[in-house]
């Protein structure tokens, strides 16, 4: 508890922190108003106000981290935590959160009258609870590498976001995958349950690889980034 109480503490000291906290909160309130607005998934899987909450998550491993370049953590015996299970611990929480709160609203609005006026089924409309999944996993591995290899976590998330999105519009994968969770009454149960594990999931692989990729040298690149756009905000 005290660890936790210090990575929360250590997110002032992050690089961009102000626009940071905007950002999220941007992500966070925009992604609840497009939901509310009925921006979200009719006759696909994909959802932006999924999107914007699952970003809304990452921003906070983002905090951790940047906070922890300074020559004081550099040479302290808490960097490895600080590094590696901080960040991810942080963003496995608020990531749960945001999970919950589109969760709750998608929910909300599932209604018979909802499926009338939009012809769809009850899949269709469940199926961006599993899409909101899959990019938390994406953004866990991501993260996890972001800060060692810069230029190889840009591409990876370029091709991500084009193969995921490409993907998921043609083969309609993520309603197939709530086509066959989804319960006799139409109960989204196990759609939800599946959907944590792939964020668990997510949160682990990403935690492993940060142990692995531990030793390698923060990407000078993504630190002068970092400093750049805090000096031009």
């Amino acid at each position: 508890m005290k660890d936790f109480v210090k990575y929360i503490k250590m997110m002032r000291y992050a690089l961009q922190f102000k626009m940071i906290i905007i950002l999220s909160a941007l992500f966070f309130v925009f992604g609840i108003i497009f939901e509310i607005a009925g921006m979200g998934a009719t006759d696909s899987s994909y959802s932006l106000p999924a999107l914007y909450l699952a970003l809304t998550g990452m921003y906070f491993y983002q905090m951790v981290f940047s906070s922890t370049v300074s020559k004081m953590v550099q040479s302290s015996p808490m960097k490895k935590k600080l590094q590696v299970t901080g960040p991810i611990l942080i963003t496995f929480i608020s990531s749960l959160i945001v999970f919950a709160v589109y969760v709750a609203l998608r929910l909300i609005r599932i209604t018979p009258e909802f499926l009338y006026d939009n012809n769809i089924t009850y899949p269709r409309a469940y199926s961006t609870i599993p899409f909101m999944a899959v990019w938390l996993f994406i953004f866990f591995v991501y993260m996890a590498f972001s800060y060692r290899s810069f230029i190889l976590s840009m591409v990876f998330i370029f091709l991500t976001i084009i193969g995921i999105l490409g993907f998921s519009f043609k083969t309609k994968i993520f309603i197939r995958m709530s086509e066959n969770l989804i319960g006799a009454d139409n109960s989204p149960l196990m759609i939800i349950l599946v959907s944590l594990a792939i964020i668990i999931a997510g949160a682990v692989i990403g935690y492993i690889l940060s142990l692995l990729l531990y030793k390698k040298p923060i990407s000078e690149m993504a630190v002068r980034y970092a400093l750049r756009q805090a000096q031009n905000k």
